[in-house]
């Protein structure tokens, strides 16, 4: 399993293996120190965060949000072009053309498991099916944007 985690010094992203219980920053030689529970070291299941010590996580696929958001502009300005064009099915060809895209994306990605706390992100584990997709409430909550 793989840990992507937020460095406490500079804030870059530090990919750290399972195996480690410490890992140092290379641009800031911070430490960052990490309790693994029995689950990841003998089952690669995530239960506990063993950077926060919570224990709320969701699941998504593991890509990239501004690169869909970019494909989608993509496919979107293209169709706009053939509307400029005097062609405005292919506008709808276009659109669906990237829709398949995200579609076939979606279904080809594997999930990852993120804490809601400290964002913490788990590649490569088994899931937990304790462990739902996004709940905007509960990113609320650890986000302090909720009183309840």
């Amino acid at each position: 399993m793989e840990i992507f985690l937020r460095c406490n010094g500079c804030n870059r992203t530090l990919q750290v293996s399972s195996e480690n219980s410490t890992d140092t920053c290379q641009n800031c030689d911070t430490a960052t120190d990490l309790t693994l529970s029995d689950a990841i070291l003998k089952h690669n299941v995530v239960d506990v965060c063993p950077r926060c010590e919570k224990s709320v996580f969701y699941i998504q696929r593991d890509f990239n949000q501004q690169v869909g958001v970019g494909i989608m502009v993509i496919f979107a300005l293209l169709g706009l072009v053939c509307v400029w064009l005097d062609y405005p099915f292919y506008f709808y060809v276009c659109l669906g053309a990237g829709a398949l895209l995200d579609l076939l994306l979606f279904a080809l990605l594997p999930e990852i498991t993120i804490c809601y706390a400290c964002k913490t992100a788990f590649r490569d584990a088994n899931l937990n099916p304790d462990h739902k997709p996004f709940d905007l409430h509960v990113a609320d909550i650890y986000d302090n944007r909720s009183k309840g």
